[in-house]
């Protein structure tokens, strides 16, 4: 038999300290399991949070908008229908039907036909167009017929309503009817009738109105100054009607 081996003394070299990894190893098994969360991915935090930012913004747009029907701004509107929904002051009258005049705007004196001006003794005379400020047209005849005539079609102010909204500031304000559309004996500081001078001024559409003045030099001119006035729109509203 042989010798048996001597024993190696076992190591008097002190341990290695316990590692980090070995105190979390043994935290772990010692202690209780415990419940973690799902950890959030960016995808999973993009699916969250979009739809919550849409509904957000959609929510701060739609605050301050307005409700109703879009309507179109700028550019040319038609002159009849640019005013059959536009409001009106109280106690203005609408016209009863809006009639174009956009084609006489661009020929004021079409207005009136010489067959139309013989009764004023003005139907030989050719009218004087103006287009500045506003479109109109003269007749004149001192000699003969002894008065003036001029009609405007007045795109500078705001049709019957606005006459209505000044007529306190109007020497004279007399509302009339020329066959059947609404307006009104008028005249500004001074009241010119006992010298023959006569303004009726007659809608056409709710937003536009159109001024006959005659001026008399008759010896009878302050009887019925406003008479030839009256008749000369009569004929101006005809003219219109026929080509509306």
């Amino acid at each position: 038999m042989g010798r048996p081996r001597p024993q190696q003394p076992r190591s008097s070299r002190p341990s290695k300290p316990p590692t980090e990894l070995n105190r979390r190893q043994r935290g772990a098994r010692d202690s209780p399991r415990r419940r973690t969360c799902p950890e959030l991915t960016l995808s999973k935090i993009a699916k969250i949070a979009v739809p919550i930012l849409g509904a957000l913004l959609l929510a701060s747009c739609s605050g301050g908008s307005v409700q109703g029907t879009a309507q179109p701004t700028g550019g040319p509107t038609n002159s009849a229908s640019a005013s059959s929904d536009a409001a009106l002051p109280p106690g203005v009258p609408r016209v009863p039907k809006p009639l174009d005049t956009a084609r006489f705007q661009q020929d004021p004196c079409a207005l009136l036909t010489s067959a139309q001006l013989q009764p004023f003794k003005l139907g030989n005379k050719p009218g004087d167009p103006r287009k500045v400020p506003t479109p109109s047209c003269a007749w004149y005849d001192y000699v003969d017929a002894k008065m003036s005539l001029s009609v405007t079609i007045a795109t500078d102010r705001d049709g019957l309503a606005g006459l209505y909204q000044r007529q306190k500031n109007f020497k004279v304000f007399e509302p009339l009817k020329v066959e059947d559309y609404p307006g009104a004996i008028v005249a500004g500081a001074l009241d010119q009738r006992p010298q023959g001078v006569c303004d009726v001024e007659f809608a056409v559409t709710d937003k536009l109105s159109i001024s006959v003045q005659t001026n008399l030099s008759t010896p009878d001119k302050a009887t019925n100054p406003c008479g030839p006035t009256k008749a000369a729109a009569a004929e101006v509203l005809k003219t219109l009607k026929a080509t509306n």
